[in-house]
């Protein structure tokens, strides 16, 4: 089956360096050549009882190995009369000390001030209508060639305007340990001893959120709802639906100008070269320096209405029984090392650093047939241990 192609698909990568690109109130044009320090503002408040986050950070340049966040900012987020104030929970992550939900008819600024006493604001915004995101599946389907499980959405818009949306998700899958064995193995004046397990390492579930930014609207066609809408596509081959998965898909109903900023951030991924100044260009955004109105300001304080969905699938229910295998999250061999007394304490040190794992013996024969002898099997701790990888205990949410 073939997936509808009616929707654009909009994926915007992890905008790096400069280009991480949220820009400010007045466009402003970015110079591919020289490194400047600009704050980074990241903000959507929501619809949702919730407790809201803002995120905020520093331009970085080729020469760093990642953004740098910005430490110990004042932030708040004013209505009318209420005020929000935030906290820092982790660096550059500012989380509203009480739960809060934007409300319909009422405006939001929000206001920073910078460590060293900068002082930054928004624009005010308003919540704009929120659609209903109406179904949620999973369906195989072919994709650019490859066979796979596609994500698909549908959604009801607003029957008088047009729908600007953008959607993440989290995912979680189930992962099960290629091997197994109830004890591990230590090495001890050449003795080997068994020690029962702990912990539960056969069994784990990975959850990660998404990285990219999809983007859909309804401006350009005849009705404001949106069929078939591709949120994720997992080819065949790809272990996280070898077992069991759930996604859980947000759509954020946004305001005509917040779409067109994560538009633009999408026109920049989509460069031949992020530091053209000719790519470059201009963006424009929503936030200001009120200290220094040169000053530039990347980011968007946008308003969004929230409906999420959670689907849950097991690799049956896309796939046929007995068509292939599942793929494994790790690709794993069985060692059978050196058992000399010069080698053990090379074995023993792997052991107890966690870089191998014990998986159990074998009996083989002796060469001329007078017996057989124990043969201790060994691979790589990350073929054992799925706690490498995830959680060893379901989430709440979790259904079999």
């Amino acid at each position: 089956m073939t997936m509808k192609q009616n929707y654009l698909i909009k994926k915007v990568g992890s905008i790096l360096l400069l280009v991480l690109v949220f820009a400010c109130v007045e466009p402003i044009e970015i110079e591919s050549q020289t490194y400047e320090d600009t704050l980074v503002v990241e903000a959507i408040i929501t619809d949702q009882l919730e407790y809201q986050e803002v995120q905020l950070r520093r331009t970085f340049s080729l020469e760093d190995s990642g953004p740098v966040q910005e430490r110990n900012a004042a932030v708040i987020v004013r209505s009318e009369n209420d005020i929000y104030e935030f906290t820092e929970t982790e660096p550059g992550q500012y989380v509203s000390i009480e739960p809060f939900q934007a409300l319909e008819g009422r405006s939001y600024t929000v206001e920073i001030t910078s460590k060293d006493g900068r002082t930054y604001y928004s624009e005010s915004e308003q919540l704009p209508q929120r659609a209903e995101l109406k179904e949620l599946y999973a369906e195989r389907s072919m994709y650019e060639g490859e066979d796979g499980v596609a994500i698909l959405v549908d959604l009801e818009g607003p029957e008088s305007t047009s729908g600007y949306y953008k959607y993440d998700y989290t995912e979680t899958y189930k992962i099960i340990s290629p091997f197994s064995f109830p004890a591990d193995l230590i090495i001890r004046n050449g003795e080997f001893i068994e020690i029962p397990k702990t912990k539960e390492e056969k069994t784990c579930y990975v959850t990660q959120e998404s990285s990219d930014i999809l983007l859909a609207n309804t401006s350009f066609q005849a009705g404001n709802d949106v069929d078939g809408f591709l949120v994720k596509f997992m080819n065949s081959r790809n272990f996280k639906t070898a077992y069991r998965y759930s996604i859980l898909v947000r759509q954020y109903s946004l305001s005509s100008e917040a779409f067109s900023f994560y538009e633009t951030l999408e026109d920049f991924s989509d460069s031949e070269s992020l530091f053209s100044q000719n790519q470059l260009g201009l963006i424009s955004g929503n936030i200001i320096s009120e200290t220094d109105s040169n000053e530039k300001v990347i980011g968007y304080f946008a308003i969004a209405g929230v409906s999420s969905k959670r689907i849950f699938f097991d690799f049956e229910d896309i796939y046929e029984p007995f068509e292939f295998s599942p793929a494994s999250h790790v690709e794993c061999e069985v060692e059978i090392p050196d058992m000399t007394p010069q080698a053990l304490p090379v074995l023993g040190e792997k052991l107890d650093n966690g870089i191998l794992k014990y998986i159990g013996f074998s009996m083989v024969s002796v060469e001329g047939g007078t017996g057989a002898k124990k043969v201790h099997r060994f691979t790589k701790a990350e073929c054992v241990d799925c706690t490498l990888f995830g959680e060893n205990v379901a989430p709440d949410f979790w259904e079999e």
